[in-house]
């Protein structure tokens, strides 16, 4: 096998770019963290003819009939991004900004408008500058990726002793354990940046965070994000991926059924396969179950985000409450205090928060109320800590049945992400307002529950590897939500791209209960024709959850093993829209369900 490196122009390198042949793994690739100044100065070296680092890609071989053959970048992801992102305008060099009109590629994907770009006044580049940018050839290795063990074993390597990435990052690089698996996932859940395991490089933005100090056009704003936003971390914290390691810690003393000792050394055994304690974790992970782990980590910190803000919904409340004194310190320590207790009270007592203001009320000035710092590690300590915040909340919680928030409470990450998914997984994801029309009679829309079944329809036959939702009291158009406020007197929500707008206006106006119009619903697809096994499991999925005093009816279309259909027609869905299928379509559809059985 040769993995020579070989010349590969700039060019050349973002045609692979726009024609969507550059993958990112996000099984073992960070976030896009760089910031503007680092791109800088990578533009800077090349302008000035400096020689770069290698660039590592994988070929992932096409299938010959429709799938083409990609490279998942390896090593260079930040700079490959850096690169483009000149080109598209993302950031200016010394008050300059790359001049599209000298490189076709480029102005056609402004002319589609895949990137927007400066306007004229801003000074370009000079011609020849652009074109020599163009032709920089980049040292680029690309070897065979069939074997994605493989793959991930060569990333390991790579940034195991790599100086740019922080303790947490080292942790990770290469590492697929299943206790490493879910730490990254429940991160990225918290964060709010999910998204399929392989994503495009042009993807990147859409699941990467940036500060308002150092802004670069992603989705995702650090002071937003709940970590931050609570003043639990900084936003320098969170790129340096401390949310992991705190997600690490939280899940393994869960794990341990006792707070873990919390120092870098101890996380380090955890991911390294040839210690005790990674054997360890692995089996008590297994015994335990990710699925179940998964759950009471997203539930208590849905709980706590919920209790936090029903008490005051400004920024730093968290802070401000356990650590009254004006600081810009992050509160780790007291949110690991506050998360176990929450956690024992719930998982452990079956107790659920009953009064939340009376909650944060009991948590002021607990940081120093507990022992914390350095000197504070030990298992023993952090202990004692989880026994004094339990000792101040509890008589604000009550004995009830935890499952009892999963309809609310305790899934508003959860909801918030399937929002955010719908953005790159348009095909599994629908919105709809209501039932009722909008043209001021406010009568229930005759054709919009057969446009519903035919839409579950659709996302069924999407593919059989993940489920699909739809969501009503969701309006994904500005304009039916201007006029959802106009006839029903509410507020929309604004959330991401969507405005959620609720079902309980609607039931009002039919003179019904909530229950009574998730009925509706439910009484219209037991009595359509929709086929087995998707009609019964469907019916089994209906929920109303609850989202800051709005309740949205939720219709999770469980992934299928056979194409589905509704009486004698099949449909699809193209992006965000349900069509009818031809017969060519079906067969394509049907070929696609048998290949993944034969898998």
């Amino acid at each position: 096998m040769t993995v020579s490196p070989q010349g590969m122009s700039i060019q050349s390198l973002y045609r692979l770019y726009r024609d969507g042949s550059l993958t990112i793994n996000r099984q073992y690739q960070r976030k896009l963290v760089w910031t503007v100044a680092e791109k800088q100065k990578l533009i800077d070296s090349l302008l000035k003819d400096y020689p770069l680092p290698l660039f590592l890609l994988a070929e992932k071989p096409g299938d010959g009939v429709g799938k083409p053959v990609t490279y998942e970048v390896i090593d260079g992801m930040q700079r490959l991004n850096a690169i483009f992102s000149y080109i598209e305008h993302g950031f200016l060099l010394d008050g300059r900004c790359f001049d599209i009109n000298e490189f076709a590629r480029a102005r056609q994907a402004a002319d589609r408008h895949e990137f927007t770009a400066y306007p004229r006044d801003v000074p370009r580049l000079p011609a020849q500058e652009c074109a020599d940018m163009l032709d920089y050839q980049l040292a680029v290795t690309i070897f065979p990726g069939e074997q994605a063990t493989r793959i991930t074993d060569v990333f390991g390597r790579i940034n195991s002793g790599g100086r740019q990435l922080s303790d947490q990052e080292r942790r990770q690089a290469g590492v697929l354990s299943p206790f490493a698996e879910l730490v990254r996932t429940l991160a990225a859940e918290i964060r709010g940046d999910v998204s399929r395991e392989t994503l495009l490089l042009s993807e990147m933005p859409e699941i990467s965070i940036e500060t308002s100090r150092n802004p670069h056009g992603y989705a995702l704003k650090a002071e937003d994000i709940f970590w931050c936003f609570q003043g639990i971390l900084r936003t320098g914290d969170l790129r340096e991926s401390d949310d992991e390691q705190a997600i690490a810690d939280i899940c393994a003393s869960i794990l341990y059924g006792s707070p873990v000792e919390a120092s870098g050394d101890f996380l380090n055994q955890l991911y390294a396969s040839n210690m005790g304690e990674y054997q360890k974790v692995s089996q008590r992970l297994a015994a335990f179950g990710k699925d179940r782990l998964a759950y009471e980590v997203k539930t208590v910190f849905s709980t706590i985000r919920s209790v936090i803000e029903a008490y005051d919904p400004s920024r730093f409340c968290f802070r401000s409450t356990v650590y009254p004194k004006p600081t810009s310190n992050a509160q780790k320590s007291p949110f690991f205090a506050v998360f176990m207790a929450f956690h024992e009270l719930m998982f452990k007592e079956s107790m659920t928060p009953a009064k939340d203001d009376k909650i944060m009320v009991a948590l002021k000035d607990l940081a120093n109320r507990i022992e914390i710092g350095q000197k504070h590690i030990r298992s023993d300590d952090r202990q004692n800590n989880i026994k004094v915040t339990k000792g101040l909340i509890r008589d604000q919680f009550t004995a009830a049945d935890v499952a009892a928030l999963s309809h609310g409470p305790g899934m508003i990450f959860d909801f918030e992400n399937s929002i955010r998914r719908s953005r790159t997984e348009t095909a599994r994801y629908e919105f709809k307002q209501g039932l009722l029309r909008l043209d001021g009679t406010r009568q229930q829309d005759p054709g919009m529950l057969r446009t519903i079944l035919q839409t579950i329809c659709g996302i069924a036959n999407t593919g059989p590897d993940v489920d699909g939702f739809l969501y009503v009291g969701i309006a994904d158009k500005p304009a039916d939500a201007k006029r959802v406020a106009t006839l029903d007197g509410i507020t929309p929500i604004t959330f991401d791209h969507v405005e959620i707008v609720g079902i309980g206006r609607e039931a009002l106006k039919m003179g019904i209960a909530i229950d009574k119009y998730l009925g509706v619903i439910a009484n219209y697809i037991t009595t359509a024709d929709l086929s087995d096994p998707l009609k019964t499991n469907v019916l089994t999925s209906l929920d109303v959850i609850a989202y800051k005093g709005l309740e949205i009816v939720r219709i999770r279309v469980p992934r299928q093993s056979q194409p589905s259909f509704l009486g004698q027609e099949c449909y699809l869905r193209v992006g965000s829209s349900t069509i009818k299928a031809t017969g060519p379509q079906i067969a394509a559809v049907s070929k696609l369900f048998s290949l993944k059985a034969a898998a």
